[in-house]
Formats: structure tokens, sequence, C-alpha cells
């Protein structure tokens, strides 16, 4: 057993010997089998992640008393084909989120490597949950005609954030994490963040941003890039039907770097008690350019009990006017206006 491991669970078990304080080990095993093609080459296979991302996790909380209380993450991507690490992997590290922080009736305050509030602005109307495979608002990471942007990330390193109780029908999330370079610029990798929304069911209704510049602390840059990407989100559900919207737009303050918009729509459907149809599309169109994109995934999810999940995804990505962004992981060739089509199946189990 490694260091790393050998703490987390030396952790653990002191949490589960303290009366006010627990440790509790989560996770996601998801493998799915598809059949990817673009520009004439098809590849089939085994794969991670079509529903849920495989992960595994650790929380804990402890009660300080008087409302307050402390609390950890630990998650780490993992690929259950081979055992190997994700983000970025081979190696088992908390990539995907490691933070500590306090709440209590006021809200919560964290510290550390979160996803950042405009990717829950983004899940919250996404009936795909903005699945890395499948979900066709993962358009909004392109960068085809914009040239020198930095692309959408899910997650934040270094981040300090601000979140509202979960309770409250009004949701503000505020997140920085200040650039750590100590040469050539000290705002290199600076990271900018907030959210403001009303979820009352049945409505949802959420705007966020979230702000970029280029660079790092180990690779700093004389002048950062600045990238923005807006996002206005709404979902709606019925007795059965859901339906979700989105509007965003992405900027950078480049010369000749012109704007992209993208619109999205999409819906759930219970078509029996353990079944769900979804459909989600979504259009990217660069102001000034020809080069645009129009994405969609249909998806079907069978429930054999809370915790396990069959499923079955069509995704396709149409390339115009020469344009090459891509969906899936599915290789497209540069200029070469090649679609996407993806045809899959594959199980989710939770723990």
């Amino acid at each position: 057993m490694n260091k790393t491991a050998g703490a987390v669970f030396a952790l653990a078990a002191w949490g589960g010997a303290c009366a006010q304080s627990s440790v509790t080990l989560y996770g996601t095993a998801d493998l799915y089998l598809s059949r990817d093609s673009s520009g004439g080459h098809t590849t089939t296979g085994l794969k991670d992640g079509g529903h849920t991302a495989s992960r595994i996790g650790f929380r804990g909380t402890e009660d300080l008393g008087g409302g307050l209380e402390a609390h950890f993450l630990l998650e780490a991507g993992y690929n259950p084909e081979t055992g190997a690490g994700t983000l970025p992997g081979p190696s088992l590290a908390f990539s995907r989120q490691a933070f500590v922080g306090l709440s209590g009736a006021w809200g919560q305050l964290d510290a550390g490597r979160m996803y950042t509030p405009m990717f829950y602005t983004l899940f919250k109307a996404d009936p795909y949950g903005v699945n890395a495979v499948f979900s066709p608002l993962n358009l909004v990471s392109a960068t085809d005609a914009q040239p020198g942007i930095t692309a959408f990330a899910a997650r934040a390193s270094g981040m300090l954030r601000y979140r509202t109780p979960v309770a409250s029908p009004f949701v503000a999330d505020i997140a920085y994490a200040p650039g750590k370079a100590a040469t050539s610029s000290r705002r290199s990798g600076e990271f900018k963040g907030a959210a403001f929304g009303w979820q009352r069911k049945p409505w949802y209704v959420g705007y966020a941003f979230q702000r970029v510049r280029s660079g790092s602390a180990a690779a700093p840059v004389a002048v950062p890039a600045v990238t923005t990407y807006h996002a206005l989100s709404a979902s709606y559900q019925f007795t059965d039907l859901a339906l979700y919207a989105h509007g965003m737009r992405t900027t950078a303050r480049l010369p000749g770097v012109p704007d992209a918009v993208l619109f999205a729509l999409g819906a759930s459907y219970p078509v029996t008690p353990v079944s769900t149809l979804i459909v989600e599309a979504i259009r990217r169109k660069v102001d000034g350019s020809a080069r645009a994109q129009v994405a969609w995934t249909l998806g079907y999810d069978h429930h054999l009990s809370k915790r396990t999940a069959l499923y079955a995804r069509w995704l396709g990505l149409d390339n115009r006017s020469g344009a090459s962004a891509t969906l899936a992981g599915v290789p497209v060739v540069a200029d070469s206006g090649d679609g996407v089509r993806v045809l899959a199946a594959g199980i989710r189990h939770t723990f």
C-alpha cells in the first residue's frame, strides 16, 4: 500500500471511530461498448464513462458545534477497462476533486480543486449531466475558428469558493484562483468565475461566467490572453416531461479572434417507471465565419436498481465549411469538415 492510500485509509478508520465525524467511500464504475466513425474511419471498443465518469472518492465531515461543520472531499478518476487512473493518468491521483472547507447556515466555503460555478450551472440544466463523452454541451470546449483561446475547463485548481446553502432557492456561487507564476506574469493561469440562479420546482434558471488567463505557474506568459465564457441556463419539470435550454458565448481578448455563440435544447421523458428517453441538441456558430457545428445525442436509460443502470447512446456531430471540432474523444482531421458518429451501449454501477 502506498503512503497516500495508507493515509487515506487511516483517516477513514479514525473518522469511523469519532462519534461526531464520518468518512464515506463512494464511487462509480462505468463501461460502454461503442462504434465510432469519422472521415471513413471506424473503430470499435470498450471505453470508460459513457453515463457517468468512473471514479472513487472519500468524503468526510466533522460536527464542530453551533451549526458549524468541517468537511473534505478527495476524488480520483479511473478506467475500469484497465484499472489505470485518469485525469491525467495513469497514476491514481485525486485530480477530479480535492478540497477542504467549512459550512453552516451562512453557506459553504471551500479551498482546493473543484468544479467551476459555470459547470454546475450547465449541470443543473443538462439531462446528460455534462457527461464528458455524450453530452452535446461539451461543444462549449471547442476552439475551432477561434485560435489562441483557452478551452473551457470544468474544474480549476487552487480555487477559493463560496456557495449559498443547498436548501436556499437563491443560488450564489463565487470562485477565484490566483495565478501562481513568479516570473513573466504573476497572473498567468488566473481564474475567476461566478454563478447566480433561482431553483424552486418546477423551475431552475441560472447565469454563470468564467474568465481565465492563459499560461500557468509552470509555463507563464508575458501577456496572458483572456478568455471569457458566459452561460444562461434553464430547466422546467412538468409532471413527467422535463425541458432544458442553454445559451452560451465565448469571447477572447485577442486581435482578430471572433466570438462563438452556442444554443442548446434538451428533453427527458420517463417512458416506463424505470426507463427514460433523453434527447439534446446544440449549435455552435463563430461570428463572421462559415465554420460551424451542429451536434445531438439520443439516449435511453434503463434502471435495474437505484445503483445500476443500462444505457444506450447515439451521438452525431456535423462540422460545416471545413470545421474540425470533435466530441466523445473521436479524432477528426484538421480542417476536414468530417463529422462524428458514435453508437454505444453500456452499464453504470454506483457504490
